[in-house]
């Protein structure tokens, strides 16, 4: 009976080690998985940097443009009110279209100095998927 017992607790500690080193060896899968992911981010983030220069010289040539569009409107060449109603509405959409031309610049900006938001984004929906796989398998049943 005693030895009976011994093995059992025995092939309970095998048992236990064993799920231990699972989990290690699991745990550093994702661990290592994560850095990739993380490092492939960093990368991707320095492609967006063109872009962000990119933006700086549209808002530049709009900024030029409404300042030609502002000088044409005070010049002497726009003689009637409907053309200076259409420089008007011109300049008017200007205005908007680089204010969201900095807004957008700013978002970029705010990911290429701080990649962190993103990537800890993309780790949640990684994670929200493994664990709505695990769901899916939970419920499986075999067929009839």
């Amino acid at each position: 009976m005693a030895r009976t017992l011994k093995d059992l607790l025995l092939a309970l500690l095998n048992a236990t080690l064993i799920l231990v080193a699972l989990c290690l060896f699991l745990g550093w899968k994702l661990a290592s998985t994560v850095e990739g992911i993380t490092t492939a981010f960093a990368e991707n983030i320095q492609i967006v940097a063109p872009l962000k220069q990119e933006l700086q010289g549209v808002r530049g040539e709009l900024a030029a443009l409404r300042s030609d569009l502002s000088s044409i409107q005070i010049g002497e060449s726009v003689a009637n009110s409907a053309a200076a109603q259409k420089i008007s509405t011109a300049l008017a959409k200007l205005d908007n279209l680089e204010k969201e031309l900095q807004a957008k610049q700013a978002r970029i900006s705010e990911l290429t100095e701080s990649p962190d938001e993103l990537i800890n984004t993309a780790i949640e929906a990684s994670a929200d998927a493994i664990a709505d796989r695990i769901i899916e398998i939970r419920g499986c049943v075999p067929a009839s």
